[in-house]
């Protein structure tokens, strides 16, 4: 069984999915729960062009990645979950620098599982934007749970 179950969130429906899942699986192992979040400063970088400076987007990156973690953490409290754990990395990189901070930490503390939601984009947006569970998947060093919603990104049923 697994001792120590982390899931790596990011706000989204997908990752909505994954923490009810790993709050599920750590209720029945009895699991300690870290929830994860990286700032991902190139993304907000890129979204918020000439409209904030560097410290601007650091301030935001981790107001937004904080309520993430905070109403994560109250779910999983009110579901039973007995040891909760937040953890808040940041990345500039993007998708593979994002897995490899999530692989230390996993590795460092242990993790018996790693669930996360994914935006299931292919095509062109693959390309472009790479996949975080795909370099996730080729880098970890133990069981990764990887689950998609029925919506997509742009909110259409599948």
């Amino acid at each position: 069984m697994y001792q120590h179950i982390i899931a790596a969130l990011d706000g989204s429906s997908n990752s909505d999915k994954a923490l009810q899942e790993a709050i599920r699986i750590a209720k029945f192992c009895k699991a300690s729960l870290t929830l994860f979040h990286i700032a991902s400063l190139r993304d907000l970088a890129v979204e918020g062009v000439g409209l904030l400076g560097t410290h601007e987007l650091h301030d935001q990156a981790f107001r937004d990645g904080n309520r993430v973690l905070e109403q994560a953490r109250k779910q999983a409290v009110e579901a039973g979950v007995a040891q909760v754990q937040i953890h808040m990395a940041e990345s500039w990189d993007g998708g593979t620098d994002m897995a490899e901070l999530l692989v230390r930490y996993a590795d460092s503390h242990q993790a018996g599982l790693i669930v996360l939601g994914t935006h299931g984009r292919s095509g062109i947006a693959h390309l472009l934007l790479g996949s975080f569970a795909q370099n996730l998947l080729r880098r970890a060093n133990c069981p990764v749970m990887v689950l998609r919603s029925e919506q997509s990104e742009f909110g259409q049923v599948e």
